[in-house]
């Protein structure tokens, strides 16, 4: 194990988490314009001068943006030279950097070309398969090349399927923020207003999507329990705790939990959901690497 490499790995996934909750306040606050149309100056300087609350918001949010690129960028380094006997580990060293640099393009398009709320919305769940890139990748690194119970084609099977409805409903959420979809319906968990407008109802559809995304959490946590893999399982139970407490902290802003540090609190659940799950699926993926293998030295033998 590369125990130096692995704890600055996770200090990488903690400022990534960093980025995503400073990045929800600019959308929460409304200061994606707080430096104007510029980038990566911000109104033409490297530094503002007498800047307003929003200027220092997304100041603040694309220096500590600009840091993490470039930790994640020597940590990629770094893993290449350190790893060279573990092809997985070099991928998501990779894909971290790759959707650090996809999300950095469409923030700077954000602000340059003022884009459409359907791209923005993209730029949340960017960050998140980023973020969800290096938990795996400091995961990976701290286990070493520890074995672990195989997992089934079924539970397999509905694990993808989970991370990707997942991705859909974080998209929905995005959009609702970028929309300015927030308040758009009275009352909770139904809209109880008499009349429907489009945000109303792309409100009420981000809701019942992320309903049905605790149900299906439930029954893929009931499948681990049937199959007694125990560390399924149990993120699928950290899982579920986290998704309850997002579905809640959803409700309490349409409620009336106006304050800023809620929504902040709703993004970072289902960044933890979102890199818990992401690491299972992949866990069952790299078991059927493992189970054939198993069948192979079964033939041979």
């Amino acid at each position: 194990m590369h125990k130096k490499l692995a704890f600055f790995s996770g200090f990488v996934t903690l400022g990534m988490m960093l980025v995503l909750i400073m990045g929800g306040t600019v959308t929460k606050t409304d200061s994606g314009d707080g430096c104007g149309t510029d980038w990566p100056l911000c109104h033409g300087k490297l530094i503002p001068t007498n800047p307003s609350v929003e200027t220092m918001i997304e100041y603040s949010h694309r220096v500590v943006s600009g840091i993490e690129g470039l930790l994640i960028i020597a940590l990629a380094i770094w893993t290449f030279i350190a790893v060279k006997h573990r092809v997985d580990v070099k991928i998501f060293a990779f894909l971290a950097f790759i959707f650090m640099l996809i999300q950095s393009i469409i923030g700077a398009g954000a602000v340059i070309w003022q884009q459409s709320d359907a791209i923005l919305a993209l730029h949340f769940g960017i960050s998140l398969v980023s973020f969800a890139s290096l938990l795996i990748l400091t995961i990976l690194l701290f286990e070493g090349d520890r074995e672990h119970k195989v997992v089934s084609r079924r539970l397999r099977s509905h694990l993808y399927g989970l991370s990707i409805y997942t991705m859909i409903v974080v998209y929905t959420g995005a959009y609702v923020r970028h929309l300015g979809a927030t308040y758009a319906c009275v009352g909770w968990p139904i809209c109880e207003q008499e009349v429907w407008t489009f945000e109303s109802y792309v409100q009420m559809g981000h809701r019942v999507m992320a309903g049905l995304l605790v149900l299906y959490t439930l029954y893929v946590l009931y499948l681990s329990r049937k199959e007694m893999n125990r560390l399924i399982e149990r993120g699928m139970m950290a899982s579920l705790f986290f998704i309850l407490l997002q579905v809640g902290t959803g409700a309490w802003i349409v409620l009336g939990g106006h304050a800023t540090y809620v929504p902040l609190l709703h993004a970072f659940l289902i960044t933890c959901y979102f890199g818990i799950l992401s690491y299972l699926a992949y866990h069952a993926y790299r078991s059927t690497d493992r189970q054939s293998d198993s069948q192979l030295k079964d033939m041979n033998g």
